[in-house]
């Protein structure tokens, strides 16, 4: 009885393992079709870097003789110069990379094969592309618009630097030495500065000198004329805008001023003509470190140091209501007064 069990058991094993074996063997064949349909030419090996497999077509790119096996023999002696025993003793994958095959360029991929506890069984490598040449024209293309991109960077961040030192801040009066003295110790804190002065006196020069002076000059200097922009712009102008905020917007968002200003100096020129209904997203600003562009109900981190300036009396329009007395507080950490011309 016992015999018996057993040599239902074996049958059972011996069973189980034919269709194990008849499934591998299934899927190893979907593999190589796959290969062969994806890849103009693909090729495996062991770790001992002998081929096992190689496809119609990448034997023809070799120009292999179809009656010779190419199965069995090392790598190198079917593709010169290959790079796959490299593969397979480093156990990394060498993506899109240039191979030269017979005097063409190809496009190739080459990939670790790993068993079960992670060892390296093999390598198998792929042409991904065999008409090199017929991308030149994109690739050129491609490379101008990076210069164009580069150069397009640079100006942009020229553009953004500061215009104006501590020199080029003109004064010979007792007045204008202590106001500098004041501003220079100013730009080596990075905290709010409140610059007050009649039009004229130099409020942006100093802005401009601040910014050049302080640990943030390598970041960009931006500038918003708050009393320029036309109230139902100037929310978009300083926060950005959206995905779809505005008919018509599409799915394009546009970065406010204050993001620019990310890294660097947000000035706020004119700071007095700034809405009532702007100011508390200013202040969360100044609060939070974080704005909320319009139409989204997201905020998003920035580090930015504020310079106000005004040529207006703040304190009384915060008596008359007409300037938030918390926005005015924390603009107001550290005032320059700047001399009348």
């Amino acid at each position: 009885m016992e015999r018996l069990i057993d040599s239902v058991a074996a049958r059972r094993r011996r069973a189980a393992a034919a269709r194990e074996a008849g499934l591998r063997d299934r899927v190893a064949r979907a593999a190589v079709e796959l290969f062969d349909q994806l890849y103009e030419g693909a090729v495996l090996i062991d770790a001992a870097g002998t081929v096992l497999w190689m496809n119609d077509k990448y034997r023809a790119i070799l120009g292999w003789n179809g009656m010779d096996p190419v199965e069995g023999r090392p790598v190198e002696d079917i593709i010169p110069n290959s790079r796959l025993r490299e593969v397979v003793a480093s156990g990394r994958a060498d993506l899109i990379d240039i191979f030269e095959v017979e005097g063409r360029q190809l496009v190739v991929s080459r990939i670790p094969l790993k068993d079960e506890d992670g060892r390296v069984s093999g390598a198998v490598g792929m042409i991904l592309y065999d008409r090199v040449q017929s991308l030149k024209p994109l690739v050129d293309k491609f490379q101008g618009m990076q210069r164009d991109l580069e150069t397009a960077r640079r100006q942009l961040a020229d553009a953004r630097r500061a215009k104006y030192g501590f020199s080029q801040f003109i004064g010979n009066s007792e007045a204008v030495r202590l106001l500098k003295r004041q501003a220079r110790r100013a730009a080596e804190r990075d905290i709010t500065v409140l610059l007050l002065g009649e039009t004229g006196t130099g409020k942006e020069m100093l802005a401009h000198a601040l910014h050049a002076a302080s640990e943030r000059q390598a970041g960009p200097m931006v500038r918003v004329n708050t009393a320029a922009i036309p109230e139902n712009l100037l929310e978009a102008e300083l926060f950005g805008v959206a995905p779809g905020a505005y008919t018509g917007a599409g799915n394009k968002p546009r970065d406010g001023k204050i993001r620019l200003a990310h890294g660097g100096t947000l000035f706020l020129d004119e700071i007095g003509d700034m809405p009532l209904s702007l100011q508390s997203k200013l202040l969360r600003v100044l609060q939070e470190r974080e704005v909320e562009p319009l139409g989204s109900n997201r905020v998003i981190p920035v580090d930015v140091r504020v310079i106000a300036a005004t040529s207006r009396d703040l304190g009384r329009m915060v008596e008359d209501g007409r300037f938030r007395a918390d926005l005015y507080y924390r603009l107001n950490v550290l005032p320059l007064r700047l001399p009348p011309l």
